[in-house]
């Protein structure tokens, strides 16, 4: 298994060249609310991510028979929680929150604008859903590298007002670093070896994972670049929302 964690490092690195990174969040000469103009794009991904820690990658608590890879993955699981709490503290800071009616948030956060978000919880879903436990071990810990190169580079951007974000800032970093699932013990003791052939299914796995989050990465940095007055958008989004028609192949 270590051989598929250094596996995982070496396309982190690969994946922090994207120019998600090299455009977008490394770029100081840009304002915190402009380099962070993504962020509510991702709440529908950030809100499912919370639902797949439940219900897709826990599994078996209370089983005295369960493999020591799922009981890491169950206890990463718990460590996950309560940090979509602070992206919601963090909307106020950015300028993205907003009021709004009921019928046209569920417009906004189930508008084109953010299908990246939502199909990449779609995606990691039906990915885990078929793979044994070693293979979403990989896969966990590929979302974890994803995670920490993004928040790594959120450190101290700070809005006009001099303000850091907790979800997009050192909070949520040192959060990410401190896991379980990162600790020296798991890296050089708890980890069980894996044949050749489960040792290649696990790296088709994060191949998997780290292509559907550059696909989103490449989306983030769109919606940044394209949308850098909230309410604005969201004014967009629900006018167009109101202005559909179904296709006329649907009807009846």
């Amino acid at each position: 298994m270590q051989e598929v964690i250094n596996y995982i490092e070496k396309q982190r690195k690969l994946y922090e060249a994207h120019d998600f990174f090299v455009q977008l969040l490394t770029d100081e000469s840009l304002s915190g609310e402009r380099r962070l103009a993504w962020a509510p794009s991702v709440i529908p991904f950030i809100m499912g991510y919370s639902d797949l820690n439940k219900y897709v990658f826990r599994k078996g608590e209370g089983d005295a028979q369960l493999e020591h890879l799922q009981v890491l993955l169950n206890a990463h699981t718990y460590e996950e929680d309560f940090h979509w709490q602070w992206l919601l503290n963090d909307l106020d800071k950015l300028g993205a929150d907003s009021r709004m009616s009921l019928s046209d948030a569920t417009r906004v956060l189930w508008g084109a604008d953010f299908k990246h978000s939502r199909r990449l919880c779609l995606e990691l879903a039906s990915l885990a859903s078929d793979s044994p436990t070693y293979a979403v071990f990989a896969m966990v810990e590929a979302i974890e590298a994803v995670s920490i190169t993004i928040f790594k580079h959120c450190r101290g951007i700070t809005m006009q007002d001099g303000r850091e974000c907790e979800f997009f800032g050192t909070k949520h970093y040192a959060a990410e670093a401190s896991h379980s699932i990162k600790s020296p013990e798991v890296a050089e003791s708890s980890l069980p070896g894996l044949s050749a052939i489960k040792r290649e299914e696990a790296k088709l796995i994060v191949d998997r994972v780290f292509s559907l989050f550059a696909d989103w990465s490449t989306s983030l940095l769109r919606f940044a670049t394209e949308n850098d007055v909230h309410a604005l958008t969201y004014e967009r989004m629900v006018r167009q929302s109101k202005d559909m028609q179904p296709d006329a192949g649907t009807v009846g």
